[in-house]
């Protein structure tokens, strides 16, 4: 039996032991956090998709010989109007690998994300740096505020965590998780702000906020309160859609208790997102939960954070979400589906269009595998050596390879191929990358801790340049609302991303007259998309949800990237429901 660990894009990044033999897979027992389970992702979806097994050029199968001679002649002729695109289906550390390659040859990569990159930044201005919240200290608190994170899906190992505390889920969607909650806040989407704000400022009112804390560790938290005042209470509960009550409601179940905030992705797709982190964080602040047990701000961590990376990157960027295709000669997408993936899917394919040499490195098809004038298939995270860490807790666990590949290329493979046909130095052998970083971790028994592990994340203070918390100081928001109904894209409980088992409905809530099955055209500024229909009442009257990964529904969003962070914005816009007749 070997110890490995699942590649796959979510917070537990399962422990997981393999036979080498019949490669089955069962969760590692004794693993800090996991705990011997695994998730659906990797128990049985991963099972359910076939791999590419053989390479190809302009549709015909070639051998990998002659695919990555056709992928060095399509670099060779894009000069420097090369670009790398590269997902996060698999968070490997190994994956980045090839922008060592990229750094080397001049090329272009991109900076930002699809998924988290606003709230990242709203995280980094009032902490400077984005720390894991340490389940232990999560086991620790009274009350947990579950805040546009559908737990249940996206981070199931931390469902036991839970057991035994005031539950209040921030959603606009009753979720699972919802139904469980002492208290649900159906709020209206891109409202998470102002609940944020509404909340602070009546923690000060009522005499809830940590003084000692603002005083001792925040950066001029009294105009903070000032800042607070500014907006009008009965605007912001009805942005909200809650009544004074509700705030009363949830302000009582947080008294005197030590609360943590796992917050989600949801409360950022759009372009005010870092704000909002800034505005969840700023609450906490105010209530001193930070640097203490059972106490503070779980979003999705910097898995990076404390080590000193071994494998350089390209200075040469564009922002993720908007990559201008069309100015590429060669673009190589590794791990990736942008022709599913990225908001404004009629400007990407439009974008797309115009590159010469499309090449698609995975494991799977999918639209862009099936655009790609060249096609590399990839080997998997069991035919290879990696290391995986994780932005839901401080462990990082080795990867070793446990079975020889049948087809395919790893990321180094590549990498090294494309380092010698170009007579590039400067690449290390596979394992030093591995070595330099497991070299930086700390040791805890048999399992590897991140160097930026604090059991009490921030107790001796922030990473910001006065040492403090440093709050929001302005808020700016030019987003003008129109008629129509919210898109909401939340995580499907059976795909990950594009991959795995994709969702194919929309669901409404019945008041608006269709029929479960009955297919309706959705429209927005952007585009449109037709769908057979799903009710449900756990949905608020003025949302539409369309799971992410669902085929066609980013044609509904918006090409644009938030105000920082160069993140996606899937839920800045509105839709309208046809019947097609």
């Amino acid at each position: 039996m070997k110890t490995t660990a699942c590649p796959l894009d979510c917070y537990d990044a399962c422990a997981v032991v393999v036979d080498p033999e019949s490669l089955k897979m069962a969760g590692v027992p004794n693993h800090p956090f996991t705990q011997g389970t695994l998730c659906p992702h990797l128990n049985r979806h991963i099972r359910e998709v076939e791999r590419i097994r053989s390479p190809r050029i302009d549709g015909r199968e070639v051998t990998m010989e002659e695919a990555l001679e056709a992928v060095a002649e399509a670099i060779e002729a894009a000069g420097e109007d090369f670009l790398l695109y590269r997902g996060s289906g698999n968070v490997g550390y190994m994956q980045r690998i090839t922008e060592a390659f990229v750094a080397a040859r001049g090329g272009w990569t991109t900076d930002g994300s699809l998924c988290d990159g606003a709230g990242q930044a709203g995280v980094e201005e009032g902490r400077g740096i984005s720390l894991a919240l340490p389940p232990e200290s999560i086991a620790e608190a009274d009350a947990v505020i579950v805040w546009g994170r559908n737990v249940s899906v996206t981070n199931s190992h931390m469902m036991k965590l839970l057991e035994g505390k005031t539950l209040i889920v921030v959603d606009p969607v009753r979720t699972k998780i919802a139904r469980m909650a002492d208290l649900h806040m159906q709020i209206r989407p891109r409202s998470d702000f102002q609940l944020a704000v509404l909340l602070a400022r009546f923690m000060y009112m009522e005499e809830m906020a940590d003084e000692t804390f603002l005083e001792e560790k925040c950066e001029d938290a009294e105009d903070y309160y000032h800042f607070l005042r500014s907006f009008r209470v009965v605007e912001s509960l009805e942005t909200c859609d809650i009544t004074l009550d509700d705030l009363g409601d949830m302000l009582y179940q947080m008294l005197h208790k030590k609360c943590v905030f796992l917050v989600g992705t949801g409360v950022q797709k759009n372009s005010i997102g870092d704000q909002v982190l800034h505005a969840i964080d700023g609450l906490a602040a105010v209530m001193g939960f930070f640097g203490k047990p059972g106490c503070g701000v779980s979003f999705l961590a910097d898995s990076m954070a404390g080590f000193e990376d071994p494998i350089p990157m390209s200075p040469k960027r564009v922002a993720k979400p908007v990559a201008p295709f069309g100015r590429f000669k060669t673009v190589l997408v590794q791990g990736a589906n942008p022709l599913a993936q990225m908001p404004g899917l009629a400007k990407v394919e439009e974008e797309m269009g115009k590159v010469e040499n499309l090449i698609y490195f995975g494991l799977y098809e999918n639209e862009t595998s099936r655009k790609a004038r060249i096609v590399l298939p990839a080997k998997d995270f069991l035919e290879k050596e990696d290391l995986r860490l994780s932005y839901g807790h401080p462990w990082v666990q080795p990867m070793p390879k446990i079975k020889e590949a049948e087809f395919g290329i790893g990321e180094y493979e590549l990498t090294k191929f494309l380092f010698e046909k170009f007579g590039y130095d400067g690449l290390k052998e596979e394992r030093a990358y591995i070595d330099a970083m497991l070299d930086q971790c700390k040791k805890d028994g048999e399992w590897y801790r991140s160097p930026a592990y604090e059991k009490h994340p921030y107790e001796e203070g922030f990473e910001t340049d006065s040492g403090n918390f440093e709050f929001l100081e302005e808020f700016e928001d030019d987003y003008e609302e129109e008629e129509g109904l919210w898109l909401v894209t939340p995580k499907s409980p059976r795909s990950l991303n594009s991959q795995f088992v994709r969702e194919s409905h929309v669901r409404l809530h019945p008041r608006h007259g269709f029929s479960d099955g009955e297919r309706v055209r959705i429209v927005s500024e952007h585009g449109e998309v037709e769908l057979p229909v799903e009710t449900t009442e756990d949905l608020r009257e003025d949302c539409v949800l369309v799971y992410a990964g669902t085929p066609g529904v980013n044609y509904l969003t918006p090409p644009m990237k938030s105000l920082f962070g160069k993140s996606a914005c899937y839920q800045e816009v509105k839709v309208t429901l046809e019947k097609i007749s």
